[in-house]
């Protein structure tokens, strides 16, 4: 028996050891990008938008085959050297350094590169359908595949589908558009919509795609054609129904839920596109669309999107880990909620500098469980967590979204807007019964929920010290902050009567708090934000206060629409990182 318990524990000990020997060892291949310039940001040489994360080998997300440049680096001991970069280890005419960004041979680890742009694979041979690069045609024809649509609901009986295209539309040239056009819907009969299939005509510059559901009480003129629009198509088309992204080939909805369209539902949809063009071509024509698949043979429920997350980031550069946690508290889900619902899928949304995600149900203070976590983020192949057994989210529950972000490719501080270079941090909950919410999103500014400032809460609290949020949010000429009078009394070089009024302004106890300030700023700032940034250029030479960054279209219609946009397992994670370069 002590024998036996001896060597129960000796073998204990060593799979101990193995496993912190393997967790270190993982960790370290994932970090082996960081040895070599632009490493986070290798593109891929036939899908534009897209990502090669796993740069020395020949799968897309690494583990398997070096490629080329794989073994060339293996051979170097997993560093960045002159040689190494002085090499062309693809064959394709260019250095390692010059695909990397790095010409001059000139980078070291934890360094910003001579460039960040045009840049291009050091281990794929490029253009891959050169007579050049027909030995390596093989493997990289099959990592350039796209994904079929694979959906068991589409093939059941009595499902139908509608085809939206857009016209042939010239793309801007400018590094982020968004685009929207209208589209009638069947309403022969009450239906479900049950899956979504992308078109995608211009794979340069499609960057991801969504379908949102119009009310008709607020409707307008439709818009037939093509129109440029904000992050939401329209205050009438802000239901987020599907959406489209790199690294998907549709979207296949839970089979216990269905979007009501038709006569007793959304009779018509936005589809909405964004382009990503940072080269700037002005040459660019795209006709994408989306397939509908819906059916009279309706799910057992209706389905709504939640849109949870951050509608502010300030991301420091050069910096491997920035954490910005934001909270939908219990205090606002007891108010838009009118019961329970169920959480049938959930997906995580970043841009480039993402590096990990995860959302968390909280009860009374403790900790449910995960809704979504992805602890190796990767935008090009985003993971939709489906849920077998529905997650319970109560009235009065918590949930947190957490991203963390590594921005050493960035000698700028990089802030919250819709373009790629810009960063995002939502979390997409798809759940049922939609009856039971009366919101579609519920984010946060800093550390301040958004629902504080929609009129749900009294602000009884100390901490708003009598500011009257809701208010004061939607007056323009609110007592002590008239931007009439404002722009009356002052011009751009600040006068004293000008200085004492914008004062005064700043004394009011909705200005006070810091983040406050910072969050009505850009409320209003989205409409007279040049003359205010004069203003106060003037007024406080020394930069205080100062102005959020806009990243999004300063335009009323498109002011805050993002708000609505929407064991085993661990080995497997483990032995990912392993595989990874």
């Amino acid at each position: 028996m002590m024998v036996d318990l001896k060597m129960g524990r000796n073998m204990y000990v060593a799979i101990l050891f193995i496993a912190c020997s393997v967790i270190t060892t993982v960790y370290g291949y994932g970090a082996y990008r960081d040895q070599i310039p632009n490493g986070n940001n290798v593109p891929h040489p036939c899908k534009p938008n897209y990502k090669w994360n796993g740069v020395g080998h020949r799968n897309v997300d690494g583990g398997g085959n070096r490629n080329p440049f794989g073994v060339d680096f293996a051979a170097a001991n997993r560093k960045w050297t002159t040689t190494l970069c002085q090499k062309d280890s693809d064959g394709d005419g260019k250095s390692n350094g010059e695909e990397l960004g790095d010409p001059n041979c000139v980078w070291t680890a934890g360094g910003v590169p001579s460039s960040t742009e045009n840049l291009s694979h050091p281990g794929v041979c490029e253009p891959v359908d050169d007579v050049k690069c027909k030995d390596q045609s093989d493997w990289v024809n099959e990592a350039c595949e796209y994904d079929t649509f694979d959906c068991t609901g589409i093939k059941e009986q009595g499902v139908k589908q509608m085809s939206f295209r857009f016209p042939p539309t010239t793309v801007p040239a400018k590094e982020t558009t968004y685009m929207c056009m209208e589209f009638e819907l069947d309403v022969s009969d009450d239906f479900h919509l049950i899956a979504t299939e992308p078109i995608i005509n211009n794979t340069n510059v499609m960057h991801h795609a969504v379908v949102f559901g119009c009310v008709d009480g607020i409707r307008d003129t439709i818009r037939n054609n093509t129109h440029e629009c904000g992050m939401v198509a329209s205050r009438k088309c802000s239901q987020i129904l599907s959406i489209w992204t790199l690294g998907s080939s549709g979207e296949c909805f839970h089979d216990k839920v269905g979007f009501r369209i038709g006569n007793n539902g959304y009779k018509r949809v936005a589809l909405q596109f964004h382009w990503n063009n940072p080269s700037l071509v002005d040459n660019y024509i795209d006709e994408s669309g989306m397939i509908l698949y819906y059916t009279a043979n309706k799910r057992e429920n209706d389905a709504g999107i939640l849109t949870i997350g951050a509608d502010y980031l300030n991301i420091p550069p050069l910096t491997a880990s920035t954490e910005q946690t934001s909270v939908c508290p219990g205090s606002c889900s007891k108010n838009f909620m009118n019961g329970t619902v169920y959480v049938v899928s959930a997906f995580n949304h970043m841009h480039y500098l993402g590096k990990s995600q995860k959302i968390e149900l909280f009860r009374n203070g403790v900790k449910i469980q995960d809704i979504t976590n992805d602890p190796v983020y990767n935008y090009d192949s985003p993971i939709v967590h489906e849920k077998v057994t529905a997650i319970e989210v109560r009235p009065g529950d918590t949930l947190s979204t957490t991203c963390t972000f590594d921005s050493r490719s960035r000698n700028t501080t990089t802030y919250f807007g819709d373009a790629t270079s810009a960063e995002m941090c939502y979390g997409f909950i798809t759940y049922y019964p939609k009856k039971n919410l009366d919101k579609d999103f519920c984010t946060a500014w800093e550390t301040l929920p958004k629902c504080f400032f929609e009129g749900d809460l009294s602000m009884d609290t100390e901490f708003y010290k009598g500011c009257d949020v809701f208010s004061f949010r939607s007056a323009s000429n609110v007592e002590s902050f008239n931007f009439t009078g404002l722009f009356n009394i002052c011009n751009a070089s600040c006068e004293s009567d000008c200085k004492r009024y914008i004062d005064s302004m700043f004394e009011h106890p909705c200005m006070i708090d810091a983040q406050l300030q910072s969050y009505f700023l850009q409320f209003w700032t989205m409409y007279k934000y040049n003359r205010l940034t004069d203003l106060l250029k003037a007024c406080y030479p020394d930069g205080t206060p100062t102005l959020p960054p806009i990243t999004v279209s300063p335009t009323e219609e498109n002011y805050g629409c993002i708000r609505r946009p929407t064991g085993v397992v661990f080995l497997m994670i483990v032995l990912s990182f392993f595989f990874y370069f």
